[in-house]
Parts: structure tokens; sequence; C-alpha cells
């Protein structure tokens, strides 16, 4: 009796340890450094926030967690016309005004890791994901370069990362 009660527990802790888990990272290009790492889970949507340099507007990306190495824009909103952002509707976006605001649908555009170059003074890019906001400048630094990706772990490894970000924090 003793025996499969061990093999059961062993049975369920093994399962659990290898069912797989998705999570949201931010790594820093180049070195690869682990800046932020969240549970995610497929089918769910991040925003990527900043200023607008020239209109100091708010501009608001929205991407889709569609499955690791696929991360398709879905939507762009922002308030005013400035350099580098869309002028007009190109290939499939469609434009449409709510609310004093352009918004850009029907983009074409799918990242394998979204790429941000993090504003040193105006932009402050702000990572928005299930109700939380993170500032990219305060978790790595201004004028850096990260990229965010969606990412499939089992739980020791998954562990294993936050307990790194939490050792960082400390020291």
């Amino acid at each position: 009796m003793m025996r499969k009660l061990v093999f059961f527990l062993l049975l369920i802790v093994t399962i659990v340890c290898l069912w797989p888990l998705y999570s949201l990272e931010v790594r820093a290009d180049g070195s690869g450094e682990l800046v932020c790492h969240l549970p995610a889970q497929t089918g769910d949507t991040f925003d990527i926030i900043w200023t607008h340099s020239v209109t100091l507007q708010p501009v608001i990306e929205t991407y889709l967690l569609e499955k690791p190495g696929q991360i398709p824009l879905v939507q762009m909103v922002f308030d005013d016309n400035g350099p580098n952002l869309p002028a007009h509707p190109e290939q499939n976006t469609k434009w449409t005004m709510q609310d004093g605001k352009f918004i850009v649908t029907g983009y074409d555009l799918v990242f394998e890791r979204v790429p941000v170059v993090i504003g040193a003074l105006i932009a402050n890019h702000t990572l928005r994901y299930n109700g939380r906001e993170i500032s990219l400048k305060d978790e790595y630094r201004p004028g850096g370069y990260v990229h965010i990706a969606l990412v499939r772990e089992i739980l020791p490894v998954y562990i294993q990362k936050e307990v790194n970000l939490w050792l960082k924090i400390i020291q």
C-alpha cells in the first residue's frame, strides 16, 4: 500500500513539474539578461505604451500572445500624427477614429520577439499586461534595447527564473 502511495505521489509531482507553462519575458538584447518575467497565457494581449517625443501624446501598441515565436501587432492607438507613426492606411490596415484617437488595425506584422528601444527621456516605455504596468526604464535602463517574447517552460525552470530575479533585486 505504501509503495502505491509513494508511486502515486511521485507521479503527481512529476506531472506537475513537467506541465508546460507560458511566461512573458523581457530580455536585454545582446546579453540576453532576463529583465522581467510574468506568467502568461496564449490568447492574451499586452500593450507597450509610450509617449511620442514630438507630439508628447501617448501611443499604445497592442500585441497578441498567439504562441511562442508568433506575436502579431493587433492595433496601434494614438492621438496625433507624428514622425514614426502611421500617416495613412497602408497595405491592409484599417483606420477608425474613436474619442479623438486614431485606431489602426489590420496589421500584417508578426514578431518572434517584440523589439523595444527604451526611451531615455520622454518615451517612458511601459509594458502593460494582466492589469500590471511595468516601466521598462526602471527594469533595465533608459536607452537600452530589449525584446519581449512568449516562452513555454516547465515549472522548475519558471521557478528558477523567478528566484534569480528576486536575488538580483535584493543584492
